[in-house]
């Protein structure tokens, strides 16, 4: 599959520049006054389309706009209710039944229903871009009456109530605006730029390359929104984001806020720093297909030549640790999957060569910084570096020819999903859309499967922890920390709500602007 990331993002900005779009789908609603929040991000998400969206940037709109069945408890793992109020699963794994809430509208004044429900989940399997993966399990669905949906799936799937309290997971869209806008489509060209689910916001402007707006809906099931409007500028360069945020033109700073400059802000009286606990993982690949890096005990040593303890002490400062675990912080028990990298004594063996060192380029300028004390620490082992910036497109083309390939990438990647399945899957199982260098064991493909189909959380736990160790025991992956998800915000804001598998997102249904 292939699938969003932490994304260098600057490219995408350039090519939405290239075009714009004004849409308005109806006047301001009215109701109290609670001001309006001013954003930025970096560049346009890549479009409003909950079925086809499977970037970072851009998950405060599809999050505020659009709700799922499910979703995760603030600064948790724990599945809570979303449009569904309570579920019941099967004992053996394979039927699902929500019971849905009532009295829920769309933007457009079209009920929810099980039927709507439906209707969302077989259009995106209909559309099959990347984020289908979730329901592509799904053998039939049933709608015995108006508040139940029950699914059954071909085969259990351990973590299916993940994928649907993911940020990418299955969204409920209006069936009548399905309608209204099919084409032959599925409307895809019309949700590229519009929107119309449940949430507690509408989407009320999406002017590519400049700007979008959330307005409060009135009409919303749930408490409604404090603010009036949310109003999110594409500012591609962090720098003026800085001096937008300390003037007070911009309320928030969402992340690649510089590690340099945090102290600073901490500093200021009218700033706050937040810092949450997230699934963000940042990795060094290394490619295990070509000398010089096909040698096992050569890739050990160059993992114990990092230092890592003091590597991520100085790029990261107080946000972040040395990762623990083939999997992020908060996925699986550490001692299950353990990642450890002693002091080498070993040098490179004379006629090593050049390697290559490829790092995505970030507006934080962290990666650039780690490349950098990465390709020192090397050289002091004998290693010969040579550390190049390239944008994430390149990078997913890879795979396509290993041997032209570079010897190591970085990346910080997160999970889709607060389960093991939704990282490992991604990584290193052999077809993984983020297995960048094409890494491949069996056993660990075997072991991934064998887990995704048991339905006792313990046994799977320690299937996923086998597949980690062999991992771990290849070296083909150095694990090198667990961030943290930073913010920088105005000190007047507060409600600050925040979940470790929505990165870079904040719900603004609870926010407040004082």
């Amino acid at each position: 599959m292939s699938r969003r990331l932490l994304l260098p993002v600057t490219l995408l900005a350039v090519a939405a520049l290239l075009g714009s779009a004004c849409t308005s789908r109806s006047q301001p609603p009215q109701g109290s006054q609670g001001g309006t929040l001013r954003l930025a991000y970096l560049a346009d998400m890549a479009q409003a389309d909950p079925d086809v969206f499977y970037d970072i940037e851009g998950n405060t709109v599809i999050l505020s706009v659009y709700e799922g069945l499910l979703k995760y408890k603030p600064d948790s793992t724990e599945i809570i209710p979303s449009l569904a109020e309570k579920w019941e699963v099967s004992p053996d794994g394979l039927t699902y039944t929500f019971h849905l809430r009532t009295g829920v509208k769309f933007h457009d004044g079209t009920a929810f229903n099980a039927q709507a429900v439906k209707t969302s989940f077989q259009r995106r399997l209909d559309v099959g871009a990347a984020p289908a993966y979730m329901v592509q399990p799904i053998a039939s669905m049933q709608t015995p009456d108006a508040t139940t949906f029950v699914v059954r799936l071909k085969h259990p799937v351990a973590p299916f109530l993940h994928y649907l309290a993911s940020s990418w997971g299955p969204k409920m869209i209006s069936p009548k605006a399905l309608t209204d806008h099919a084409g032959k489509d599925h409307a895809q060209t019309w949700a590229n730029e519009h929107a119309d689910g449940t949430g507690p916001f509408q989407l009320t402007a999406f002017e590519r390359g400049q700007r979008y707006e959330l307005t409060r809906f009135d009409g919303y099931w749930g408490q409604k929104a404090h603010l009036d409007k949310v109003e999110i500028r594409i500012i591609p360069d962090i720098g003026t984001q800085r001096l937008q945020l300390q003037s007070g033109d911009l309320d928030a700073i969402l992340h690649s806020f510089p590690q340099a400059e945090l102290e600073s802000a901490k500093s200021n009286p009218d700033l706050q720093v937040r810092d949450f606990s997230s699934f963000l993982n940042n990795i060094l690949y290394l490619n295990t297909n070509k000398k010089p890096l096909s040698d096992p005990a050569l890739r050990k040593a160059l993992a114990g030549a990092l230092n890592r303890d003091s590597l991520v002490k100085e790029v990261y400062g107080p946000y972040a640790t040395p990762s623990t675990s083939t999997y992020p912080s908060g996925l699986l028990d550490p001692a299950l999957a353990p990642v450890a990298y002693p002091p080498s004594e070993t040098k490179a063996p004379a006629g090593t060569g050049k390697l290559t060192f490829a790092y995505t380029a970030d507006d934080s300028g962290v990666h650039r910084r780690l490349a950098e004390l990465v390709q020192q620490r090397l050289a002091a082992a004998g290693f010969s570096v040579t550390i190049k910036e390239v944008q994430l497109p390149q990078v997913f083309e890879y795979v396509n020819d290993l041997q032209a390939a570079p010897d190591m990438v970085m990346q910080t990647n997160t999970p889709d999903g607060a389960h093991p399945d939704m990282w490992a899957r991604i990584e290193w199982y052999s077809t993984g859309g983020l297995n960048y260098l094409g890494y491949k064991s069996p056993q660990a493909d075997r072991l991934l499967d064998k887990a995704l189909e048991t339905t006792d959380t313990a046994t799977a736990d320690r299937l996923y922890g086998q597949a980690g160790k062999i991992l771990a025991q290849d070296t083909a992956i150095i694990f090198v920390a667990d961030p943290r998800d930073v913010m920088v915000l105005r000190k007047n804001l507060t409600g600050v709500e925040h979940v470790p598998n929505y990165p870079w997102a904040l719900n603004l249904a609870v926010l407040q602007k004082g």
